[in-house]
């Protein structure tokens, strides 16, 4: 799959975040919210099925921990006791953005344990959509005065120089100058990478 153009990613609103650490950071807030310590979790969890230590608690709240719907459910009952009152799915799920499942974006989770439709992001459908287009035409579309003058510099025209640029690094040279550049404003700094990727053309195009 191609790469998006950093200028283009930075557009695309598909915040991924993982969804065991959703997991853990609401399970986390469940338990204390209840006034409990991770030891009354764990003992808590073996009378549910689950053999947990105190360390395996931890691991389960830093996002560390891979969970299956039967360990969710037995959570879901174990925390319903600690604090008192029953802990439904959707709250283990609850997060203000989209979550990360197996690589795509999916825009609510906790509504699905809800019984809501389960579907992808907009950021994701738009990724997709930017992602299926032809590389070379996204990043001739997205190319700026340092592109030109590279390809002045190197005495080649500019079509040439994005296609060996999509080539190399899978967006136009500018782009990669500023991946590589990695919010470093310092001019000079910014010259020496613009001079590495000069380089990596010529050698590319055997100039």
């Amino acid at each position: 799959m191609p790469r998006l153009n950093p200028d283009i990613a930075a557009k695309v609103d598909a915040t991924e975040t993982e969804m065991r650490r959703v997991i853990g950071r609401n399970a986390r807030e469940i338990r204390l919210a209840a006034g409990a310590h991770l030891e009354r979790v764990a003992q808590t969890a073996k009378r549910y099925g689950l053999p947990w230590t105190i360390g395996r608690v931890s691991d389960l709240e830093a996002g560390r921990m891979e969970a299956k719907v039967e360990t969710l459910l037995s959570l879901a009952l174990a925390l319903g006791e600690i604090r008192g009152e029953p802990v439904a799915l959707a709250e283990l799920f609850a997060h203000d953005g989209p979550l990360l499942v197996n690589g795509r974006a999916v825009a609510d989770v906790a509504g699905a344990f809800r019984g809501e439709p389960v579907t992808e992001s907009e950021g994701q459908r738009l990724h997709d959509e930017l992602n299926s287009a032809d590389p070379e035409q996204l990043a001739r579309e997205s190319t700026v005065l340092a592109d030109r003058r590279a390809a002045k510099s190197l005495g080649v025209d500019l079509d040439r120089l994005v296609a060996a640029a999509v080539e190399l690094w899978g967006h136009n040279l500018s782009a990669e100058r500023d991946r590589r550049a990695d919010g470093e404003t310092n001019v000079a700094a910014r010259g020496n990478i613009t001079r590495d990727l000069l380089a990596e053309v010529r050698e590319h195009l055997e100039l």
